[in-house]
């Protein structure tokens, strides 16, 4: 895309291409650089469910334009959207000026941070994270969708120059699209929009929302709180900054929607393991259930499943709430308790790096951008974690001197049954490819 002047100048040559967005824009956004970026801020006060801005239809980039490429529509057969638009995405590149998409090309990154793009030695920066294993099997279902379509294009090298038609080339189209494609609800579909595609996106609710409006048949962004003027208008982006930095390729401090997940289960052994079961899924959960940790609040339904996982009288059944936040002993409570922080122990002690190294490596101005978000993201899951144990804490403090029924040195074995290890993504690629989809549009890794 490039930066500075130029960034200004292609958000000209955008303009000038379509005079309504520039009519639109003009009424309630105007551009500003911040930071080697363009942001658009507001240009007067603005209330909350006002349209700050409208895109036309016709210029939204769809899966439906991919198909009706002359030059890719082949390919897209069977393909899921965000494929398709990534081979849009690298046939209208491949013609450069001549596209008659060229002004909004000009607009887009030619690739982003994207771990997705990550050599393996880079990868290695992620090695204590999560979101390690989540690239993997991602890049894995996308090295082999581009396997399948290669055994069409290397068939055609004229049709399909091999310096163009790329995997590389092609996972970085693929980023682009994921990065700056918005997912419209109403007309269930990707599209990458003039402008949209540059807003920045922020997991706070304040965030303004992006859908299709058939009536005017165009795209409306519309706010979710009041605007002063001249303040920069964001998009509502609601996931973890894993999953954020998977598909934006950047993650965002202070994140509200940032979390991590913690994997519980019964333990079928259990003597009251049916009655529980029964109880779960009468609330929709299940014997084996993900759980999202927060740094800055205590999971509460966490703490419930914990506590009836833990019960060993049927009588206290009846005392295990999900609605509220309600012990149902003291001794049920410390084991509960005592439990969480254990596990919250064993996942920091599992990191090669404290906090505070961490900080400091971050103080260096010359370090490598990758490491730097690696390093940015570990440290948040450090603080979840970091954060969860002092919550825990506050809650020990008054019941530290309760034992349990097997004493404090001898937990029961089946303790260490209730975590299960947290799941990788399915490695099967196809189905990880298709889900690329449900991903995008937030549908995992939402809140609980």
């Amino acid at each position: 895309m490039g930066s500075g002047a130029a960034l200004e100048a292609n958000f000209d040559r955008l303009e000038q291409w379509l005079p309504k967005l520039a009519d639109a824009k003009s009424v309630l956004l105007q551009r500003k650089a911040v930071e080697g970026r363009v942001a658009f801020v507001t240009t007067r006060d603005v209330r909350a469910g006002e349209v700050v801005l409208q895109i036309p239809g016709d210029v939204a980039v769809t899966a439906a334009d991919a198909a009706g490429n002359e030059d890719i529509g082949e390919l897209t057969t069977g393909r899921s959207p965000l494929v398709c638009m990534a081979l849009w995405l690298m046939a209208e590149q491949s013609r450069d000026a001549s596209s008659s998409w060229y002004p909004l090309l000009q607009t887009l990154p030619e690739s982003t941070l994207s771990p997705l793009l990550w050599s393996e030695n880079e990868l290695k920066w992620l090695s204590e994270s999560e979101v390690l294993q989540q690239t993997k099997s991602r890049v894995a279902a996308l090295r082999q969708e581009w396997e399948a379509l290669s055994e069409v294009i290397s068939r055609n090298p004229k049709r399909f120059p091999p310096d163009i038609f790329g995997e590389q080339e092609f996972r970085k189209a693929f980023s682009v699209v994921l990065a700056c494609s918005t997912y419209l609800p109403s007309a269930q579909c990707f599209a990458l929009l003039p402008v949209v595609s540059a807003l920045a996106r922020t997991g706070h609710e304040s965030g303004c929302t992006v859908d299709y409006n058939a009536d005017l048949d165009a795209v409306v962004v519309t706010a979710s709180k009041s605007y002063r003027g001249g303040e920069e208008v964001s998009l509502y982006y609601d996931q973890p900054n894993g999953e954020r930095l998977l598909a934006l390729g950047s993650l965002e401090e202070q994140n509200p929607s940032d979390f991590l997940s913690i994997d519980v289960e019964l333990v079928p052994s259990d003597g009251l393991f049916r009655a529980k079961k029964q109880i779960l899924e009468g609330l929709g959960l299940q014997a084996k259930q993900s759980f999202p940790i927060y740094e800055d609040k205590m999971p509460a339904q966490l703490l419930s499943y914990l506590r009836l996982s833990r019960v060993q009288d049927a009588a206290q059944l009846a005392k295990v709430r999900f609605d509220e936040d309600a012990a149902v002993s003291q001794m049920n409570e410390y084991e509960v308790l005592q439990l969480l922080m254990g596990e919250c122990r064993t996942r920091l002690a599992a990191y090669d790096t404290t906090i505070e190294e961490d900080v400091k490596a971050l103080q260096k101005s010359d370090m490598d951008p990758k490491q730097r978000l690696a390093t940015q993201l570990i440290l948040g899951e450090k603080n979840v974690w970091q954060g969860t144990m002092t919550a825990v804490r506050s809650r020990l403090a008054p019941i530290r001197g309760i034992p349990t029924k097997n004493g404090l040195s001898d937990p029961n074995e089946d303790i260490l049954e209730l975590f299960s290890t947290i799941e990788s993504l399915p490695n099967k690629p196809k189905q990880m490819l298709d889900g690329f989809v449900s991903w995008a549009k937030g549908e995992q890794g939402s809140k609980k």
